[in-house]
């Protein structure tokens, strides 16, 4: 068996999803695989979270209460600061539309709702080892 590609130890990924839940679990989940992360379950909170550093990888669901993940994530590739900041969207949303939505509006992975775990990490793994 290979051994999982090395990430730096300042590696670090910004989960936003307005399900407590679903943050807790994805938290637990990179915390559990040597991924450091931080939380936020509203764009605000992400872009606010953003002010204090940037992550080396966004996971962004898409509904959200306060402003469209798709619409969060084209402004984070507008953004000279954050532009170079990989994006993930991850979405229960059906249909073949949403994931060329999330890749036009700059995202680079998109991955449905439910995942599986080891497919999750091991994305998140070969991005952040690039």
């Amino acid at each position: 068996m290979t051994a999982p590609p090395e990430i730096t130890l300042r590696a670090r990924v910004l989960v936003v999803d307005d399900d407590p839940e679903i943050v807790t679990f994805l938290a637990t989940l990179l915390e559990l695989e040597g991924i450091e992360s931080t939380v936020a379950t509203s764009a605000a909170a992400a872009l606010e979270k953003l002010e204090h550093g940037l992550p080396s990888l966004v996971l962004l669901d898409i509904a959200m209460p306060d402003r469209d993940g798709l619409d969060l994530c084209r402004s984070l590739k507008k953004d000279p600061r954050t532009r170079h900041v990989p994006v993930f969207v991850v979405s229960a949303r059906p249909g073949k539309d949403v994931v060329e939505r999330a890749l036009a509006a700059g995202a680079e992975e998109f991955i449905r709702k439910p995942f599986e775990n080891h497919e999750l990490i091991a994305r998140i793994r070969e991005r952040l080892s690039a």
